[in-house]
């Protein structure tokens, strides 16, 4: 990252910050272990030693939440009907929809000819987590921009 973007993202409020941490725990996640072995617990598989498609939209997801984190911090406004809540909650959404299919689409586990599915590790309940936190940032920006009711004015007495 750049210098400039760096700064940007110092000026995030509070819900662009749940969704920046959200961003970086959907990574990190990646080097954790997602799958055990049904066999040893000690044999596991990390999100990014079995990359492939699914991982790849999961972080290009993740850097779509960023880029739209870094653009908003410099002043970018999204063109109506977009709003940066909206963006948030369908990209915490769609990242946690890509998690989910990969929970029930694990890799084979094979050995000594036993084929069966890696087991769940807690890497991929973190990934999860992560894109709750962006989920849960837009909803926040969402009740920030909620419109205030309007008060009624207060009603004149009677002659």
């Amino acid at each position: 990252m750049t210098r400039q973007a760096l700064r940007r993202l110092g000026r995030l409020n509070a819900e662009q910050r749940l969704a920046l941490v959200g961003v970086a725990v959907v990574f990190a996640s990646l080097f954790l272990p997602w799958w055990r072995s049904p066999t040893n617990d000690n044999l596991v598989l990390t999100g990014w030693g079995d990359f492939g498609p699914v991982e790849a939209a999961l972080l290009l997801t993740a850097g779509a939440v960023l880029f739209l984190l870094v653009e908003v911090a410099a002043g970018y406004v999204p063109p109506r009907p977009l709003r940066e809540w909206g963006l948030l909650i369908a990209g915490g959404a769609w990242a946690a929809l890509i998690v989910v299919y990969r929970m029930f689409d694990r890799p084979e586990f094979t050995l000594g000819g036993a084929d069966d599915p890696y087991e769940l590790h807690y890497g991929i309940i973190v990934a999860l987590g992560g894109a709750a936190l962006i989920f849960a940032a837009g909803l926040r920006r969402r009740w920030d921009e909620a419109p205030r009711e309007i008060e009624r004015p207060a009603e004149r007495p009677r002659a």
